[in-house]
């Protein structure tokens, strides 16, 4: 069954079923049955700031169901982005407004997910001959912006690249730097980023 964790700063709402919870037995967080009424008083503390603890919604058989109603709640924005790991193994890294990220951006119209975290890639880095080697799992994460609440999707590629030319951050998307990582620094640089970004390094066994 498909599993769901979505991110407010470093608090989360899990969505899965009851077998998924040992995945989280070394975290703290208060365990619920899911339901329609408690989804909204959920998203109605997001919204007046008072989340403020790691809570996992459990259902045995409608938990998608449970998550596209959560979905419901927020202005819903779809991004794709990339993590790059170069032939010589070092990994792309950016940092946006003080916090190092990886290269992601908003799907354009009619784009497709590949084609658009390619596109971002490229853009905020500069770093072309890109080639998505797999599907890496989505993220979720809320946030507030010009007073509305957005819950961001991004759709995540490991992609590979032998690019040896110079770094051009893109600066009009507050992209201070752009640098490649090398792998046995690259948990220092991610105590500095977002804890989603932690949870998709972690999930997705990439080092």
């Amino acid at each position: 069954m498909q599993k769901y964790k979505v991110f407010l700063n470093d608090k989360w709402v899990f969505f899965g079923n009851p077998e998924q919870i040992q995945l989280y037995e070394d975290q703290h967080y208060d365990i619920l049955e899911a339901s329609n009424q408690l989804i909204c008083d959920l998203a109605e503390m997001i919204k007046t700031d008072c989340f403020d603890k790691n809570i996992v919604l459990i259902h045995k058989t409608n938990i998608e169901e449970f998550f596209r109603f959560f979905l419901k709640q927020f202005l819903v924005l779809e991004a794709a982005g990339g993590i790059v790991q170069h032939t010589d193994n070092t990994f792309l890294m950016i940092k946006r407004l003080g916090v190092w990220d990886f290269p992601k951006g908003k799907l354009e119209s009619g784009e497709n997910n590949k084609n658009a975290a390619l596109r971002e890639v490229q853009e905020e880095t500069g770093v072309d001959r890109l080639r998505i080697s797999k599907e890496l799992p989505n993220t979720y994460h809320i946030y507030r912006y010009k007073h509305k609440w957005i819950l961001k999707l991004t759709y995540w590629y490991l992609m590979e690249s032998d690019f040896t030319g110079a770094l051009t951050p893109q600066l009009e998307e507050d992209i201070l730097e752009a640098k490649w990582i090398p792998q046995a620094e690259m948990n220092l640089y991610l105590e500095k980023s977002y804890e989603s970004l932690k949870e998709l390094i972690k999930e997705a066994k990439i080092m």
